[in-house]
């Protein structure tokens, strides 16, 4: 006998589900999982309408409905990346919008995801057999447990390892606490003792090898790797000591550490602490004068700031594509200016001469003025039949105007 929970909810909420199937498919990624189960959801729905569809197409879907859809429990970032994995795995085919700026329409293949979850299914009875015919452990009665016939039953192995947070007055934290401390003090007098002789100092003047990467200068701030190649995201939301202490190697100097943890860190060009890419601040100020807000420079800098502090990658990352789009259009704009004359914005061009000599021509046609009409049609290169006249037509009028 079924029966309603014993909370009472608000009804059509979201709710974030990840499936152990799925959890294990994606090779225990919890943020893969929930997008797999979201586009079972949405292909449901498709199928509903259309049954005879086996890889429905769900729409447009932009990356902010991804986020509220899975309640926050994923960053912009961490979608973006688990949606190509998706992509490359097979699971989903996604078509580029037709205008910049839109979100991309997904399809979910379904008949690749299930074959992958059979085969997935079929790996785990296989390992739990391999240890002999009529002898199975305890480790591996919990993986033949998970079989096809008992799909949705518990299982003895733990779905997800969620972080126990410890106590301040708990001892196994006072010692991790200060393991880390020690090993913090002791690792740059490790690498001060590696470097001491001066055989083991690397010469100015030695070439890089092709496995080392020069170093990129982007502002004030000079870094080991490439700034958009650098991820840090998931480390910085579960240990930012850690992430700041690794961060710093890559870019030293850098007062903006949690946008080089999301690669974004080259919107940074300092020394100042809000000295930010003139592109970015002017993306900012159109995007502040479209909802006809405050657009100074300042303005635009605080509001940088917030998308920092709130942590707004979502919108950082929108504002920063709008930047790259204006730095493309100054350097078309400087081309276009070089390749040929500067045309006054008040000078019409040829297309416009053409339709106001077509307009024209047609009016003195109208009022009977037949060889003004056709000599605009010669000026501009008009045809007759443009200007509405024939040779037929022609002589006939002239014969009669001749007659009157």
């Amino acid at each position: 006998m079924s029966r309603e929970s014993c909370i009472a909810h608000q009804p059509k909420q979201a709710i974030a589900i990840i499936r152990t199937d799925y959890y294990r498919l994606m090779e225990r990624d919890a943020c893969g999982a929930a997008l797999l189960n979201l586009f079972e959801y949405w292909a449901n729905a498709a199928i509903a309408a259309e049954p005879d569809e086996e890889r429905p197409w769900v729409g447009a879907r932009p990356i902010r409905e991804f986020e509220q859809m899975l309640l926050g429990i994923s960053t912009d970032k961490q979608i973006r990346k688990r949606l190509a994995l998706l992509e490359g795995r097979g699971f989903i085919e996604t078509q580029l919008p037709a205008r910049r700026g839109a979100a991309k329409t997904y399809r979910v293949m379904v008949p690749e995801i299930q074959q992958a979850l059979a085969g997935h299914l079929t790996e785990g009875v296989a390992a739990g057999r391999s240890g002999g015919v009529g002898q199975m452990t305890g480790e591996k009665q919990g993986r033949r447990s998970f079989d096809q016939r008992a799909v949705g039953c518990l299982t003895d192995e733990p779905v997800v390892i969620r972080p126990v947070k410890l106590r301040s007055n708990d001892r196994a934290l006072k010692k991790d606490l200060k393991e880390f401390k020690k090993e913090k003090e002791e690792k740059p007098k490790r690498n001060f003792s590696s470097l001491s002789s001066k055989q083991d100092l690397p010469s100015s003047s030695a070439p890089l090898s092709a496995g080392d990467s020069a170093p990129i200068p982007v502002g004030t701030i000079t870094y080991t790797q490439p700034p958009e190649s650098i991820d840090y995201a998931d480390l910085w939301e579960k240990d930012p000591v850690r992430a700041k202490s690794q961060l710093r190697q890559i870019a030293p100097g850098h007062r903006r550490l949690e946008m080089v943890a999301h690669g974004l860190g080259h919107w940074w060009v300092g020394p100042g602490l809000n000295d930010f890419d003139p592109a970015l601040i002017q993306a900012c100020r159109n995007r502040k004068r479209k909802f006809q807000q405050p657009d100074g420079i300042r303005d635009a800098k605080t509001f940088i700031n917030n998308m920092l502090r709130n942590g707004d990658w979502g919108n950082f990352v929108l504002r920063c594509e709008e930047a790259l789009a204006l730095r493309a259009r100054s350097a078309e704009t400087a081309v276009a200016k070089v390749g040929k004359r500067q045309r006054s914005p008040f000078e019409k061009t040829e297309e416009e001469r053409r339709a106001s000599a077509l307009g024209l021509a047609r009016f003195k046609v109208a009022q009977g003025e037949i060889a003004r009409g056709r000599e605009i049609s010669r000026q501009f290169g008009l045809s007759m039949v443009e200007i509405g006249l024939s040779a037929d037509a022609t002589f006939g009028h002239a014969c009669r105007s001749q007659a009157a």
